[in-house]
């Protein structure tokens, strides 16, 4: 779905620094304590910040049981607790490394590499969560990544472009452009730019179409345009029924869709 090398130019900071922190979450922006140990023998235990911890465990025999000691008597002073043995990360990014296609999309090696995680369940373990949920950059979509494909699969037509629009206090906060090429793939990744709308001290409604607007004279014909405050947009995020939540939001006047593909109108009609 993400092509192997999209074009990523004309990025607001503003914006793409919103969207990150909207978006994303880091485990390197939470407080972890980490045991590395070989074959149960630890060789570090220590705490992401170099906070003073509990050190309640001698040598690891039973790593999630392990890992959730540690979190309990720590709970106040982490986020999440790691457990690696030595050899199965080597082993882990040795697979993923062998398992590297170089004409495939990246988005597809990067959720391989999650999913084997799930492989070494006893080799690299995190508490609380599964290590396929902590580690890395997570998503926070509210929808399974084949999900995220299914979707964009039927709703999103071939040679268009995708347009997001969050605003903060009326005025826009951060935006995402997305452009798909001919076999749906993502070779576009961009933001708006900001000084290039004529509108931003109107209604945020007013912004928004202009949002689309300004995206259709600059890429591909936009298929799909979605725009809402914050608020709204960790609401649809988190929700796991985005349907209904577009629906909530557009009787809340909250939700400006304009346009929108066939498929999704209909359903969103339907509702």
């Amino acid at each position: 779905m993400l092509h192997k090398n999209p074009l990523m130019a004309d990025i607001d900071v503003n914006h793409w620094r919103n969207l990150q922190n909207l978006l994303l979450e880091s485990a390197k922006e939470k407080r972890r304590i980490i045991l590395i140990h070989e074959n149960g023998e630890l060789l570090k235990f220590v705490h992401s910040e170099r906070a003073d911890i509990v050190r309640n465990v001698t040598r690891i025999a039973k790593p999630l049981e392990d890992a959730e000691k540690v979190y309990r008597a720590n709970a106040d002073k982490t986020d999440f607790v790691m457990v690696l043995e030595r050899r199965a990360v080597d082993r882990f990014f040795a697979k993923v490394q062998d398992t590297w296609k170089a004409d495939e999309d990246l988005d597809e090696y990067v959720h391989r590499m999650f999913a084997t995680l799930d492989e070494y369940p006893e080799g690299i373990v995190t508490y609380p969560g599964p290590a396929r949920t902590r580690l890395g950059l997570q998503w926070r979509l509210g929808a399974r990544y084949e999900e995220v494909k299914a979707a964009v699969e039927r709703f999103v037509p071939a040679n268009s472009t995708v347009v997001f629009g969050v605003f903060k206090e009326n005025a826009l906060w951060a935006s995402l452009v997305l452009g798909f090429d001919a076999e749906k793939r993502i070779s576009v990744v961009t933001t708006c730019d900001p000084s290039e709308l004529t509108m931003t001290g109107g209604a945020w409604e007013t912004v928004a179409k202009e949002l689309v607007a300004w995206a259709n004279q600059k890429y591909a014909p936009c298929s799909l345009g979605l725009s809402m405050d914050l608020d709204s947009a960790r609401a649809f995020l988190s929700s796991r029924n985005k349907l209904a939540t577009l629906r909530d939001l557009a009787q809340k006047r909250k939700l400006v869709s304009d346009p929108l593909p066939k498929p999704l109108a209909q359903l969103l009609a339907a509702g």
